[in-house]
């Protein structure tokens, strides 16, 4: 990170120029370690170092603001209000998602209402979208048309900036476009800066987009000791309690379900929290993530707890055995044993359930298997509630195979043109 992102000091002096916003896509189907989003950071690089060569101060002082980049460890909710109430300019990447989900259309409202706050008359401006795919019907979100306006480049307006990003052969018009963009940026963030204030919470803010909009629920159930149930043998620190209280790294600064739950509302869901108490209920109606704490099966009581909560378990419903030391041998025996128990009941149906059997032993590594089990919850629970088997997915996304040039002839694109899609 190259700024704090914090609300004191001077007006603008650690203000990242701009806050890009996007529509965070579902991780592929068999390719849990692919970044569906891998493109918006190539962007968010190329446009970072854009404004860097336009902008009057020294490049190491010059930021954009980019979610991917807040640290595992931290409260990501607050790291993303205190960026909305410091950043000069919102960048968003309009697509069909932006417009259909609830979370980029919430991070724009609380932008917007931040400018009005300021008494700019016209708080739009502070706006500079990209159209990043094309999108479907008379939509015309806030900035757009100006947007398509940028340099004169047909194909930007036709194809969105992703494709020209992908396709070797549109190379040129993508940098026109992305200079194009930081030169704006620069000279709203230079010429007319707006002082850090607080936004909106953003749990409260009704999207742009969908306002009064009803979000499906997600499960998140904890399974883990509390402060009066840890044995003599296990060290009580990071434990609550309440049992969705469990904190196993010391670095966290928010319990796992709390984690999980925040991802779960990128994904437009509303995440409810619960304990193993409540780990049986609402399970045929809705995806859910077990957070299983291996050391919870240490007493004859937690084991069959356990082994209760697993019976029969529903394909949308993927357990995650968390292990909060590497070197606890004690715990890694314990998780052996849940996972055995797990494949036993039957509980890991998919390649990511099987993954997130085998445990994760680190913040950061479940911090990227969150997304993962989300994802994939999701598609169980549609592919499978409903009673209706869907196809199996393709093992690899359409890819682009003729590109309509500038001057209207279509041909293919170079050998190299195109990028791996993810």
């Amino acid at each position: 990170m190259n700024a704090d992102y914090g609300l004191g000091g001077p007006a603008g002096l650690s203000s990242p120029y701009f806050f890009l916003s996007y529509a965070r896509s579902d991780p592929l189907a068999g390719k849990p370690q692919e970044d569906p989003d891998h493109l918006v950071g190539r962007f968010f690089t190329d446009l970072t170092e854009a404004v860097r060569r336009h902008a009057s101060r020294r490049a190491d002082a010059v930021t954009g603001f980019f979610d991917q980049e807040i640290p595992a460890e931290s409260n990501w909710k607050q790291f993303l209000s205190r960026a909305l109430g410091v950043a000069q300019v919102f960048v968003p990447l309009y697509s069909p998602g932006y417009l259909a989900k609830s979370w980029p259309g919430r991070e724009l409202a609380c932008f917007r209402q931040r400018v009005e706050s300021a008494g700019l008359a016209n708080p739009v401006r502070r706006f500079v979208p990209v159209l990043w795919t094309p999108l479907a019907g008379p939509q015309d979100p806030p900035g757009l048309r100006e947007a398509l306006e940028l340099g004169g480049e047909p194909a930007y307006a036709e194809n969105g900036l992703r494709a020209m990003l992908k396709i070797r052969s549109y190379q040129a018009s993508y940098q026109a476009v992305v200079n194009l963009l930081a030169q704006r940026i620069v000279a709203l963030a230079e010429e007319a800066p707006i002082g850090p204030s607080q936004v909106p919470d953003i749990d409260k803010v009704e999207s742009e987009f969908r306002p009064h909009a009803r979000l499906a629920f997600f499960g998140i159930h904890t399974i883990a000791p509390t402060v009066q149930t840890a044995g003599p043998d296990l060290d009580a620190t990071g434990y609550g309690t309440d049992s969705t209280q469990w904190r196993p790294f010391p670095e966290q600064q928010e319990t796992l379900a709390e984690y999980a739950g925040q991802v779960a509302e990128r994904f437009d869901f509303e995440p409810q929290v619960s304990g193993i108490e409540k780990a049986r209920e609402g399970r045929q109606r809705r995806p859910e993530i077990l957070l299983i704490d291996p050391w919870f099966i240490a007493s004859d009581t937690g084991r069959e707890t356990l082994r209760a909560a697993i019976h029969k378990l529903p394909r949308w419903v993927l357990p995650l055995v968390v292990l909060g030391r590497p070197d606890d041998e004690r715990g890694r025996n314990l998780a052996a044993q849940v996972h055995d128990m797990l494949v036993s009941a039957g509980a890991v149906p998919t390649d990511a359930a099987r993954r997130a059997a085998r445990g994760v032993d680190s913040l950061r590594d479940f911090v990227a298997i969150i997304p993962v089990l989300v994802a994939e919850a999701e598609r169980q629970y549609l592919r499978y509630r409903s009673g209706r088997v869907r196809p199996p997915e393709p093992s690899q996304r359409p890819v682009i195979r003729w590109v309509t040039r500038q001057g209207g002839s279509t041909a293919p694109p170079d050998s190299s043109g195109e990028a791996p899609d993810a």
